[in-house]
């Protein structure tokens, strides 16, 4: 008899139901993963978003500084933060503790929270 070449249709079933089992393994990493990566992407928006209202505190005067809050809700995924600062007193008489806080809410909820002393 010759002998054929190729494969059988059980060899072939096999080798289908085991790289089926191995994909069905790889499911939860590629969901942690993604979830990973859009929780950094959120906490890096929150960072920036707390040191630009830093920046924009420390242009001020230094008589005219306050507290305040907003909120902002980014252009590209409409990811919505809530922006808080407050201004208290520094550890010498002349600076200003200021601590800026960004919160969010994804499938928990997260906070940044930012401090600086700024002085006359």
């Amino acid at each position: 008899m010759r002998r054929e070449r190729g494969f059988m249709m059980m060899e072939v079933l096999a080798a289908l139901t085991l790289f089926a089992i191995v994909l069905t393994g790889l499911v939860p990493l590629l969901v942690s993963s993604t979830r990973g990566m859009d929780q950094g992407r959120r906490t890096t928006a929150a960072t920036i978003l707390a040191r630009d209202t830093i920046e924009e505190i420390r242009s001020m005067d230094f008589a005219a500084v306050g507290g305040g809050a907003d909120e902002i809700t980014e252009a590209g995924s409409g990811a919505s933060y809530e922006r808080a600062w407050t201004v208290g007193a520094g550890p010498t008489g002349d600076t200003q503790l200021i601590t800026v806080t960004v919160d969010w809410i994804d499938r928990s909820s997260h906070q940044v929270s930012l401090q600086t002393l700024i002085t006359p």
